[in-house]
């Protein structure tokens, strides 16, 4: 299920209270790319809030979801009466706007290795992932994961077989598990190597 197009007119702002929403951004040919993967507690249709005409990303429900829509026009006000919800907010765009600044100095200093490593790492504490002891288990499949990463499927099917084979993540339908500390290691190990 679709909460809002790119063309839709953004006209609301959502308050996810259950499940999982994934935002895309989708080009005029209709490839995808994986923006965000949010859950309950997160914010999504931000542009209502900026006067643009439409929301210009596309919110799917990965599972099924509640939430609460506000019309932009009301939001200020509704916010006024909810201080907490209010700072809750200013930090959770805080941090995506941290996020978009280390995802876009990734797209032209990382290779495509780092940028994976990176992506896991973020998704990994996502919405879209558990905790199996030290382990995350990442459900995502290798589309959507080349989609977050910006390259294509093949490129990221290679790179995890090659961090399967180093034993750092396994890979099953339409999931990976892995240890973020192992991550970190071969990153260390890539960056000595390469120097």
């Amino acid at each position: 299920e679709t909460l809002y197009t790119p063309l839709d007119a953004a006209r609301n702002v959502f308050f996810i209270l259950e499940g999982q929403v994934r935002l895309l951004q989708v080009s005029t040919t209709g490839a995808r790319r994986l923006l965000e993967i949010l859950g309950p507690g997160d914010w999504c249709g931000m542009a209502a809030l900026t006067g643009r005409t439409n929301y210009g990303e596309q919110a799917e429900a990965a599972l099924p979801v509640t939430a609460i829509a506000i019309a932009a026009e009301r939001f200020d006000q509704t916010l006024l009466g909810r201080p907490t919800a209010a700072l809750q907010l200013i930090h959770q765009l805080a941090g995506k706007i941290l996020n978009t600044n280390e995802t876009s100095s990734g797209l032209v200093f990382d290779d495509c290795r780092a940028r994976l490593t990176d992506t896991l790492r973020r998704l990994g504490e996502s919405p879209a992932a558990s905790r199996s002891g030290m382990n995350v288990v990442l459900r995502i499949t290798h589309q959507q994961l080349a989609q977050a990463v910006g390259v294509a499927r093949e490129t990221v099917s290679l790179a995890l077989s090659d961090l399967r084979r180093k034993g750092v993540l396994r890979t099953g339908r339409n999931q990976l598990t892995f240890d973020p500390s192992r991550l970190d290691e071969t990153e260390v190990q890539e960056s000595v190597g390469a120097n």
